[in-house]
């Protein structure tokens, strides 16, 4: 029909040219639109929902009784995957509103250049205008905003009503799941450590150029050893297995109380038939009610939990254990299940502010005895780390030369890479080292000698 024909005037004779007639295609596009930025929606709130449910929340999940709770606290036991669920399908969905809207506008408005005087807007502007900017517009607004806002003050009970789709999705996008969180694991590991290479370098030598003559070097051990806190393992700092003093569960009250007077510890691991099988620690203080007590005192009941971690863990994540436990105490385990040692927190601490001395602590000097000619007599059983310490030097001193050592005696195994015997020699850094002792297979004690004392 023609427009003129029925008295329409330009305007509606532009329009008419601009907007066709939907046809049943485009209205059922319309209504998967619809549904993909509902969609959309439900997934965008999802994940304010989930990641916003603290640690108590999740530990009170898990405890719960309710299935639906239960099933929540397993998703979120895995976050990493959970978000990669999330992320993949939101994009999903996002993809397929952006490409039904595209259909849809193309099957329903022509585009035209418009001449203002000099001035010509082509279609490609109103193209990009409603394609883009009023369907991100939507998208974002009912598709992320609004629906994130709700689930901000609804996130317990939002959860748990998504939670039976994010099951199955979850099922669904595993190999997915899997392959992105791996590679994302891999890159982040890589960025996370050369990242923390430089900072570490990059803070030692401010506090080098900071630090003036006149400032005591504890106070630059100490701020060094704040800024190595977070790379130090508990492996490092530990007390080996061969030097932990433990109590048989075997014992009666008067062999153990024996043993307590003896060395003059506040807490005493408690082991039955193997150190390997440390059954929890005694704390001294609860047997002083007890002194009166005859040797067939059950003793054993006063033995309390104790934590168990692992050698490569950071001692920085041990201290927050430490803290929320209330326990001063760890056996440290190989992985193997064996136990390689303990750790107390008084070790923690001392990688910062130094040695914490004690009535009983004896200190480095029964480790390290001088001589009047420079050189020193040492246990071959001496940390790395507190021998550097001792010498004058940054906890890290050794690090670059030791390997897997952690005491003097595995320092000088690795560097001989065979078995000494008494008398051999062996030089490196700033010290010549001399086994003195060499017993049942154990280097016992070595002579350090400064190489400038050697010189002079």
């Amino acid at each position: 029909m023609d427009p003129d024909s029925i008295g329409l005037t330009p305007q509606f004779t532009l329009l008419l040219d601009v907007f066709h007639t939907p046809t049943t295609s485009v209205w059922w596009s319309f209504l998967a639109i619809l549904l993909l930025i509902s969609s959309s929606a439900i997934i965008s709130a999802s994940e304010v929902a989930f990641f916003s449910i603290t640690e108590a929340e999740r530990e009170d999940l898990e405890e719960s009784e309710d299935t639906s709770d239960n099933k929540l606290a397993n998703l979120l036991v895995k976050p990493k995957y959970l978000l990669s669920t999330i992320l993949v399908t939101n994009n999903l969905v996002n993809i397929g509103v952006i490409v039904i809207s595209y259909f849809i506008i193309t099957k329903t408005v022509t585009f035209e250049d418009i001449q203002m005087g000099p001035i010509v807007l082509p279609s490609a502007v109103f193209d990009f205008l409603v394609n883009i900017v009023i369907v991100t517009f939507f998208l974002v607004l009912f598709g992320e905003a609004l629906p994130k806002v709700y689930a901000t003050h609804n996130k317990l009970s939002y959860a748990r009503w998504v939670t039976p789709m994010f099951s199955v999705l979850s099922s669904i996008l595993a190999p997915v799941n899997y392959l992105l969180v791996n590679s994302t694991a891999l890159i982040e590991k890589r960025i996370k450590r050369h990242n923390a290479e430089i900072d570490i370098e990059e803070i030692n030598r401010a506090i080098d150029i900071t630090v003036d003559n006149k400032e005591s070097q504890n106070d630059v051990r100490m701020l060094k050893g704040i800024v190595h806190f977070g790379n130090i393992t508990v492996r490092q700092i530990m007390r080996p297995r061969r030097e932990v003093m433990a109590a048989d569960a075997s014992w009666d009250f008067v062999t153990l109380m024996d043993f307590v007077k003896e060395n003059n510890y506040s807490r005493l691991p408690v082991f039955e038939e193997s150190i390997d099988n440390v059954l929890g620690v005694l704390y001294i203080k609860d047997l002083l009610e007890h002194l009166h007590q005859k040797a067939d005192f059950g003793w054993q009941k006063l033995v309390r939990e104790t934590l168990h971690t692992p050698e490569n863990k950071k001692i920085d994540d041990l201290l927050r254990e430490f803290q929320a436990t209330r326990k001063h105490l760890a056996v440290v385990v190989d992985e193997y299940g064996g136990t390689s040692g303990i750790v107390t927190m008084e070790d923690v601490v001392e990688e910062v502010i130094g040695d914490i001395k004690d009535e009983y602590d004896e200190g480095f000097e029964s480790s390290i005895r001088k001589n009047v000619d420079g050189s020193m007599i040492v246990d071959g059983v001496m940390p790395l780390g507190e021998l550097a310490r001792a010498l004058g030097y940054n906890p890290d001193y050794f690090e670059e030369v030791k390997g897997d050592a952690e005491t003097l005696a595995g320092l000088l195994l690795e560097r001989f890479g065979k078995i000494p015997r008494n008398g051999d020699e062996i030089t490196f850094e700033d010290f010549t080292y001399k086994v003195l002792a060499f017993k049942s297979n154990r280097i016992e004690k070595v002579k350090m000698t400064p190489i400038t004392a050697e010189t002079t």
